[in-house]
């Protein structure tokens, strides 16, 4: 039973569903529920598969796993009843957001750190095999090393990915933002100055993109906080990362 439940939390998060696996770890006064007894269950607060041997007791406990998953939390979680008491551990297996970053220099190596903090699952891509390296990215879930622009090509992005185009000495700047620009990617920015990139969209103008795709392209990227260092540059283009993806607009809170 335990394996088939982790295989079938498998197949939701290959799927990019979100679910809770739902286990009991203690159990008082209650005579039909087991102790290690699992379930499965999604963030709608079903029951997927599995038991728990008691009706009123899966039904609270799959909405405690759907509070879970919405908070993105995996937590132990006490549920009374008038029979006795059972504790369960939710451990909830969410969906993460993709931050794909298209060089490995400095200011992306800060990005990929705040990112990390906030919870995303970041790739980076570069040409330069010595720059992409665990000990510089220790926590990237992913580096693609080789050609950029064939493994941006090949890259699964989809609505939850993140894009920030940085390459070295902005080579290969024009052609990733070609390659991307009609993704469904939620964000696209490009790290350069408003001259550079403005000539990039000239470039792109035989292509006859619709303009909703051009506007959509931060650049100048980031948040306009005023630091110059890079750190302060990766800190002010997730804040704008954050804004797109939480839909908000810059305002000062007062």
């Amino acid at each position: 039973m335990e394996k088939n439940l982790m295989r079938l939390v498998s197949e939701y998060q290959e799927s990019n569903k979100e679910v809770a696996l739902i286990t009991v770890i203690y159990v008082a006064g209650i005579d039909n529920c087991s102790l290690g007894k699992m379930m499965v269950s999604d963030s709608q607060g079903n029951v997927l598969a599995g038991n728990i041997e008691n009706g009123l007791l899966e039904k609270k406990a799959a909405e405690l796993g759907r509070i879970c998953i919405k908070r993105g939390l995996s937590r132990k979680e006490t549920i009374y009843v008038d029979e006795g008491v059972i504790e369960i551990f939710i451990n909830a297996f969410c969906n993460q957001d993709n931050l794909l970053i298209a060089g490995a220099g400095t200011v992306s190596l800060n990005i990929h750190k705040i990112a990390r903090m906030l919870g995303y699952r970041t790739t980076v891509l570069d040409n330069r095999a010595e720059m992409l390296t665990e000990d510089r990215f220790p926590e990237a879930h992913e580096l693609l090393s080789g050609n950029i622009i064939e493994n941006l090509r090949t890259y699964p992005i989809a609505e939850n990915t993140y894009i920030v185009i940085a390459t070295h000495n902005h080579e290969f700047d024009e052609e990733a933002l070609r390659t991307v620009i009609d993704s469904q990617a939620n964000y696209i920015g490009v790290l350069g100055n408003s001259r550079r990139v403005a000539e990039y969209f000239r470039n792109l103008e035989p292509f006859n993109l619709p303009d909703e795709l051009i506007k959509r392209v931060h650049s100048p990227i980031g948040l306009d906080l005023g630091g110059k260092k890079t750190a302060e540059i990766a800190l002010s283009i997730m804040a704008e990362i954050q804004a797109v993806k939480y839909k908000r607009t810059m305002v000062f809170n007062k």
